[in-house]
């Protein structure tokens, strides 16, 4: 933020004139300052690991730059009607009348880096719960080679793992819930092979305990394996942030393909833990043997913002002989409209299909979402108001189908 305003302040007098059709200089400087808030833009979102970057926060720092302390605290607060999240029965998706406020999420965070730059760390607090959602120490003086322990929010689908507050949307899509391996425990070896054009490729393998949020064990002897590989088509990476808000002049893409197995109690995993899909009984050790599988692209582009994810999950219930496989997908695009970038922040508008089948060996099982939103970014992902309405077409909670229309207005904003 600092830097795109000290870049955008010299020019202003220019820019004026260069609106009057004026000065030609100026012209060339504003897309000058354009770019240079673009790259400072891209640069932040490429930060995953981070969580907490430079000009963001409250940061101390030793003379010598090699410590360095940043404190963060981030709310977020929604109004709903008639419901939130997805519903798992018909009559939820009615939803009691009226309209509903919550804080849906209260976080502190400090990270950094200690003696060196490239020793870091990130801690993130829940402070509704509470818990520990991330807490981690990472090794980070080779980018083709990086090194990290602790718990954070396992680098299998690029939906979950943009943070609830660099979202394009409210908050995810109906997938999400069914096919995100959520945050595990564990090691990871990842990096980015700097490769130039289109040889540029990123890379994470981890093994985790894979028991979900503050499982510091695995259950039996098999352990969670994950991969995911990422090409970078256009010579950079992409990061992890939704929204293009730093109007990228040049295209900035990602193709991803990642595979998880994992043997525990557990078909789902969230904030809350591991937990069971809707039709599965409560697990016990290693009952549940999990194979899945996604295929992803992402771009931005001068206001535009493109997401897709494929899904395929495989769950064998070692305990009862039964197997079950679900399918699924979302696409979401949003577009900043150059038009409206002289309004008091920036405004986006976006929209969101997703489809998933619970069972593909059962007929009429399928559930669809279908969501139109807009985005008023005050001070970018750090201050920003969200509209969405979203209509639910569940066909696995009702023999008939069942719909309904949800309402959504949140208001996410970080402190420092």
């Amino acid at each position: 933020m600092c830097l795109s305003l000290v870049a955008a302040l010299p020019w202003a007098p220019l820019a004026a004139a260069s609106s009057a059709g004026s000065h030609p200089l100026a012209e060339h400087l504003r897309k000058e300052a354009e770019a240079l808030a673009a790259h400072v833009e891209a640069a932040k979102d490429a930060e995953e690991d981070a969580e907490v970057v430079e000009d963001q926060g409250l940061s101390f720092q030793s003379a010598d730059g090699n410590n360095l302390l940043q404190l963060d605290f981030r709310g977020q607060f929604r109004a709903v009607n008639p419901f939130d999240n997805y519903p798992t029965s018909e009559e939820g998706l009615d939803g009691e009348e009226g309209t509903k406020f919550t804080v849906n999420r209260a976080r502190i965070k400090f990270g950094g880096h200690l003696l060196q730059p490239w020793l870091r760390f990130y801690f993130e607090e829940d402070l509704k719960t509470p818990q520990l959602l991330d807490g981690r120490f990472m090794i980070e003086e080779n980018p083709a080679l990086k090194l990290k322990i602790g718990q954070w929010k396992s680098r299998f689908s690029r939906e979950r793992v943009i943070s609830s507050g660099k979202q394009t949307g409210v908050d995810r899509s109906l997938l999400n819930s069914v096919f995100t391996v959520d945050r595990q425990q564990g090691v990871s070896l990842y990096g980015n092979l700097e490769g130039e054009g289109a040889n540029n490729f990123s890379y994470w393998a981890s093994v985790l305990t894979g028991n979900g949020i503050g499982a510091w064990r695995n259950d039996d002897s098999h352990p969670m394996y994950l991969l995911r590989l990422q090409w970078n088509p256009n010579g950079s990476d992409l990061g992890f942030s939704g929204s293009d808000l730093g109007y990228s002049e040049e295209l900035v893409s990602s193709v991803a393909v990642a595979a998880v197995t994992n043997r525990s109690p557990y078909t789902r995993f969230s904030s809350s833990g591991g937990g069971q899909l809707s039709g599965f009984e409560d697990g016990v050790d290693g009952q549940y043997d999990i194979n899945q599988y996604l295929f992803e692209t992402a771009f931005k582009y001068r206001g535009w913002s493109w997401e897709q994810e494929a899904h395929y999950k495989h769950i064998d219930d070692r305990v009862n002989r039964r197997d079950t496989t679900l399918v699924g997908y979302y696409v979401q695009l949003g577009y900043i409209p150059k038009a409206w970038r002289d309004l008091p922040g920036k405004v986006e508008i976006f929209g969101r299909q997703s489809w998933y089948d619970p069972d593909t060996d059962t007929a009429g099982d399928n559930n669809r979402e279908y969501t139109l939103g807009m985005n008023w970014f005050l001070n970018g992902h750090r201050n920003k108001l969200t509209f969405d309405v979203a209509y639910l077409d569940f066909d696995q909670v009702s023999a008939d189908g069942a719909t309904g229309t949800r309402f959504r207005v949140q208001w996410d904003i970080s402190i420092y």
